[in-house]
């Protein structure tokens, strides 16, 4: 798969991605004309992955971008228009333009992995365990409150993202927990699309931290992409990941950035 090739591709698991949140979050809002993608998950909670519009079509004017975006959220605490740094450079200038805020000039790395990594060794008193009913689904969302509550994820936003089954479990989703004497301590999952699948929500609570537990439910995630048929398996990195992931042999093909949209 050539690097264009690998964008579009990416591109369209983002997506996907938010589809799949949109549509297993209660009360979400979701509209998809194949040009424009707005969704809305959270009516507390601004943030990228849960109040945000993407470009499907760079063809599409960035003004018809703003326009509908503005109006779609005319209700919602505020959001962000994402803009992929290999498609959306005139969409960037505009909304900067519009008054928009530029969240991260610098923005978080679009990383792509091509092969498979190996599970790793799994050490005593730690078990991986794929998540496949309610209980485990609410230890997910139990490591994900804790792990990201140093980005100020509210834990209604998160309850809202990982609400049903369906957003962990599905013929194109999976996840897995990581349970140190039984206790939920570490998490991840990875969404597939076609030739490529991305990984979510990797995060591991603060107390267990530096074990390397993030590794083995990264492992476990790319392990699952490829299983799910996919030729390529992406991410987008924090700060504090991207390390790690670099280290796993992932290399950095684009990046996102946001600029943020205020409420009327």
């Amino acid at each position: 798969m050539d690097r264009d090739e690998l964008l579009a591709a990416g591109d369209h698991n983002l997506a996907e991605t938010m589809r799949l949140y949109a549509s297993t979050a209660p009360g979400a809002l979701l509209e998809d004309d194949g040009r424009l993608l707005l969704f809305s998950t959270s009516k507390t909670w601004p943030g990228p992955y849960h109040n945000g519009a993407i470009r499907l079509d760079p063809s599409l004017p960035s003004a018809d971008v703003l326009t509908r975006t503005a109006a779609f959220f005319a209700e919602r605490p505020g959001y962000c228009v994402w803009i992929a740094a290999h498609a959306d450079t005139d969409l960037e200038k505009s909304a900067l333009e519009a008054g928009y805020a530029s969240i991260s000039p610098v923005g978080a790395p679009r990383l792509a992995l091509h092969h498979r990594i190996g599970a790793g060794t799994v050490p005593p008193g730690l078990t991986l365990e794929e998540v496949t009913d309610d209980e485990s689904r609410l230890d997910y969302l139990a490591v994900t409150v804790k792990a990201y509550a140093d980005s100020f994820l509210p834990r209604d936003a998160a309850e809202a993202q990982l609400a049903s089954m369906d957003a962990v479990r599905g013929p194109d989703v999976r996840a897995v927990v990581a349970r140190r004497g039984g206790r939920p301590v570490a998490a991840a999952m990875v969404v597939g699309s076609g030739e490529v699948a991305g990984i979510q929500l990797v995060g591991t609570v603060p107390g267990a931290r530096g074990g390397g537990l993030g590794e083995l439910c990264t492992r476990w995630a790319v392990e699952a992409g490829f299983e799910l048929g996919a030729r390529a398996v992406v991410l987008e990195a924090s700060e504090a990941g991207e390390p790690l992931y670099l280290r796993l042999g992932f290399v950095e093909v684009s990046r996102y950035r946001w600029c943020f949209g205020p409420p009327a």
